[in-house]
């Protein structure tokens, strides 16, 4: 990499490792980890970008100096929600429907959990509330389904309220009141008497940022915004002082749900959009390089230190959905699919009431971390089985830069099979199998019960942990292709992803039209959502640049639950257009539910509109290898590792990379040892790299 180049930089916070990828203006990628800082995130996100400039030979100042773009996937919302450590909110919301939360539309007791433990009905429970019952106050007010006002806000009323809630301790307010994202007078003037009686307190109203059908939805979304908005804005001002007292000049951008990037004063105002940010970002750079390689189909696997994250890319467009069950509530925004499993490298080994082997999904985190860590955890966990099998190397984890015990994940893992008759390799080889096998589920879940073939996908496998488990976990899938992208950034893959992220914003139109649909009815409600579009990014600073548009209807049967997403292709909407849209609303049904499955005599509905207004920023092409350089910057060796397949340890072959490729076939069982991860080619499997500097890991049937 030139440090005459302009850089891009996209930064990832972990629970183990923040990790920071630098994206030249010239192609050219480098990556950097440094370990997560729970006390205070900014730490590890200013540390990452220090590791990386010095992997270039620029001091900080410098790499600033040079930087065009600063995108950011953070979890600081997202781990506040998950550890209850939010701001105390009060909830306003109608008359008579202060129960909205805590009915959870009926469905609370399972929502949220695997069928195996949705099974177990006598051991379900609704989750704790983010807002108990003393913190929500009820206003008189009633807007009707056709926006039309009903009963007038009491704002006498309301303003007691609002002092009511502040006297009992509230720092954020959320605002949800019935049939609110029709008309938001309401909701707004409710606002306002807020901020006449507490100015500066953080503030949300659920039509700002759901509208759409759903008062739970929209409810709960409105909570967890407002639960995560002190602490987001203060994280947020961290970031942007930090780096500009660092010397950058530009705007941070921070990576979203839906895919993409919105500026600072946006997550000020929406945190909530940056939950899960982080595996999203993961997804934007996968569609890059699916998109370069040509593969339309691929499941993505991202393991890191506490979860396993799951998305699919199909037909070349990655999953969308409209709503999410978070921590077990459901929240309505639009965003990637995302699943998630607690199976990461510090997933905690443990013995169930009857005696029986169960990995994760409590975590060491990055702090304690692994027992190999010495830190003061002794439950051994994924990472020290992998140091114990030998597939991790302690004398060069993290490319040497972190210094762990490998004798210490031994005896960990001695003491976690002893109650099991099991020595500690047996007992790592256990842990192993029962993480990959948890790993293979959610694949399974997020194909085979979609009625989508894996045999049909690619997998592409990234993340610290993603490489080292995903061939054992394609093969158990039914997978046949394992692609660790960019072997030397796969670590760093959802960075990248943050790094190459477009000025993303979604726009939504709620909608109840049954077909047949007029064009002039689809395009004002389409030119309204592009007009709003133009002026939101001409307020960011991007009003000289011509955004794209993609659009979406959500259409269903009328007397049927599911509704889908059907494409509209770019341009105004014509009269044939508008004939041809059932047929196509048909042809994704059938591919999603099966042929006959749609009840076509109730009629067709158009439930949402929804449009996309994207500034595409500038993406790296994928140079070829040069061959003739195959060898440069490889060590090969051999250690001993314990296999599974086996039962025994035997002297394995260790392709050690510094940097580039090497050459010809490599036949299991193999490592390919990294910086930063290793990856693991067992029996019968063979791994080259193609023509792109990708690892390409063949499975047998």
């Amino acid at each position: 990499m030139s440090t005459d180049t302009t850089f891009a930089i996209g930064v990832d916070i972990g629970g183990t490792f923040t990790d920071c990828v630098l994206l030249g203006a010239d192609g050219s990628i480098v990556g950097a980890k440094s370990p997560t800082t729970p006390s205070d995130r900014s730490e590890g996100f200013f540390s990452s970008i220090a590791r990386a400039a010095e992997k270039i030979g620029l001091d900080e100042a410098g790499l600033y100096a040079r930087t065009s773009r600063l995108v950011h996937g953070t979890t600081t919302g997202t781990n506040a929600i998950v550890s209850r450590t939010g701001a105390d909110v009060g909830l306003i919301t109608t008359a008579g429907h202060g129960d909205v939360m805590f009915l959870m539309r009926g469905g609370g007791r399972t929502a949220g959990l695997a069928s195996d433990e949705a099974l177990h009905v006598f051991n379900t429970v609704k989750p704790d509330p983010l807002v108990p019952r003393e913190m929500i106050v009820e206003v008189p007010e009633r807007i009707d389904v056709d926006g039309d006002v009903i009963v007038a806000l009491d704002e006498d009323a309301t303003r007691k309220a609002v002092r009511t809630l502040l006297d009992r301790g509230a720092e954020a307010i959320a605002i949800s009141l019935v049939w609110s994202f029709r008309n938001q007078v309401h909701e707004h003037r409710v606002r306002e008497i807020v901020e006449e009686e507490a100015p500066g307190t953080f503030i949300t109203c659920a039509s700002d940022l759901v509208a759409q059908l759903g008062e739970y939805e929209r409810t709960t979304t409105a909570i967890m915004n407002a639960y995560i908005g002190p602490l987001m804005v203060d994280y947020i001002d961290r970031i942007e002082t930090g780096a500009r007292e660092r010397g950058f000049t530009g705007r941070v951008l921070f990576a979203q749900c839906a895919g993409g990037a919105i500026t600072g004063d946006e997550a000020r105002i929406a945190p909530i959009r940056t939950v899960q940010s982080g595996p999203v970002a993961g997804i934007v750079s996968s569609q890059l390089l699916c998109e370069q390689l040509g593969y339309p189909n691929a499941l993505l696997a991202d393991m890191g230190g506490t979860t396993f994250d799951v998305s699919v890319i199909r037909h070349g467009e990655p999953l969308r959905r409209h709503t999410s069950v978070f921590q077990r509530y459901e929240i309505a925004l639009p965003m990637l699919d995302v699943e998630s499993v607690g199976a990461g490298g510090g997933s905690l080994a443990w013995l169930d009431e009857s005696g029986r082997l169960n990995v994760g999904p409590q975590s060491a985190g990055a702090y304690p971390g692994p027992v190999c860590y010495g830190n003061g955890n002794e439950v051994a966990t994924v990472t020290d089985a992998d140091v114990a099998l030998g597939i991790i190397n302690p004398d060069t984890f993290l490319n040497g830069r972190m210094q762990i015990d490998g004798e210490a994940s031994k005896k960990a893992l001695e003491a976690a099979g002893t109650p099991l008759e099991l020595d500690a390799m047996e007992a790592a080889a256990g842990v192993n199998r029962l993480v990959d096998a948890k790993m293979a589920d959610l694949i399974r879940r997020m194909s085979v019960l979609r009625g989508l073939d894996p045999r049909q996908f690619v997998m592409l496998a990234f993340g610290g942990g993603g490489p080292v488990h995903a061939s054992a976990v394609a093969r158990e899938a039914g997978v046949r292709k394992v692609i660790v992208p960019l072997p030397h950034v796969a670590a760093m893959w959802s960075a990248l992803g943050a790094a190459v992220s477009d000025v993303t914003h979604v726009y939504q139109t709620p909608t109840e039209i049954r077909l047949p649909v007029s064009a002039e009815q689809l395009n004002e409600i389409l030119d309204a959502q592009e007009q709003e579009a133009r002026d939101t990014l001409k307020t960011e600073g991007f009003g000289d640049v011509e955004p794209s548009l993609s659009r979406t209807l959500r259409m269903k049967y009328a007397a049927q639950v599911f509704d889908v997403d059907v494409p509209l292709a770019p341009g105004r909407i014509d009269d044939e257009r508008c004939r041809s849209i059932e047929d196509e609303f048909a042809k994704v049904y059938t591919e999603l539910f099966g042929a006959g499955s749609g009840y076509a005599e109730a009629g067709v509905v158009i439930t949402n509109v929804t449009t996309r207004a994207t500034v595409t920023t500038p993406k790296p092409t994928l140079p070829k290898v040069d061959q003739a350089d195959a060898e440069a910057g490889v060590t090969r060796t051999t250690r001993p590792v314990y296999w599974a397949e086996d039962g025994a340890v035997r002297d394995t072959p260790v392709i050690r990379l510094e940097h580039g490729v090497f050459g010809g076939q490599l036949e299991g069982p193999a490592l390919v040892e990294l910086p930063d991860t290793v990856v693991v080619i067992h029996h019968g499997e063979t791994a080259t790299f193609d023509d792109r500097g990708n690892l390409v890991v063949d499975i047998p049937a």
